[in-house]
């Protein structure tokens, strides 16, 4: 059988940012606390869509003519000492309202989004690259979304949103369509913050 057209069972492997510190339990380096960083598993929701939320004029190009306006969940996640993450839905933190638009190649989209994560609101405007089809199974679609992050609330002065991502034939929730994976995103969230 082919190692990579089996189902993927046990828990989600992923690998997390390291500092020369992690080994030993130290928090990360936080130069006068510049810099927050978040790893979270986004999941797709249903949801009333508004058609005037996906407008050109307010997002920078235009939206799909369907689906365009999607709606995820953002979970914090645990890790054993590894970086394993052995529970990738723990507890729900943020929201993510984006908008989805075609470009001139194909694999890539582009993305807006409205994030709140705890008190804290922002938006977001990248793409989104289809990187492979039918991996690690038919029906499987790996892509990598980034987002820059503006708007944010004195002291920050923005962030990068990055995420690794599963589609599947499964359009919302948790379980992907064929089982096994943890879709839809795990998300890095990095916050900076003006030095003080």
């Amino acid at each position: 059988m082919n190692r990579l057209a089996r189902p993927a069972v046990g828990p989600l492997l992923v690998a997390l940012l390291t500092t020369s510190g992690a080994t030993t339990g130290q928090p990360l380096p936080e130069a006068d606390g510049v810099e927050e960083i978040h790893i979270l598993r986004s999941i797709r929701e249903p949801a009333t869509q508004e058609p005037e939320y996906c407008r050109p004029d307010r997002i920078g190009f235009a939206p799909f003519a369907a689906d365009a306006e999607r709606h995820f969940a953002f979970w914090s996640v645990q890790t054993d000492r590894t970086g394993k993450v052995i529970d990738a839905r723990h507890a729900r933190v943020a929201t993510l309202r984006g908008c989805f638009g075609a470009t001139d190649t194909p694999a890539r989209q582009n993305f807006h989004a409205d994030i709140a994560l705890g008190d804290l609101t922002m938006t977001g405007r990248g793409e989104c690259q289809a990187l492979q089809l039918d991996v690690p199974e038919k029906g499987l679609f790996p892509v990598r979304c980034q987002l820059i992050l503006s708007n944010l609330p004195v002291p920050y002065i923005g962030g990068l949103l990055t995420t690794n991502t599963i589609t599947s034939a499964a359009a919302f929730g948790g379980q992907s369509d064929p089982p096994g994976y943890a879709q839809a995103s795990i998300a890095t969230i990095r916050l900076w913050k003006r030095r003080r």
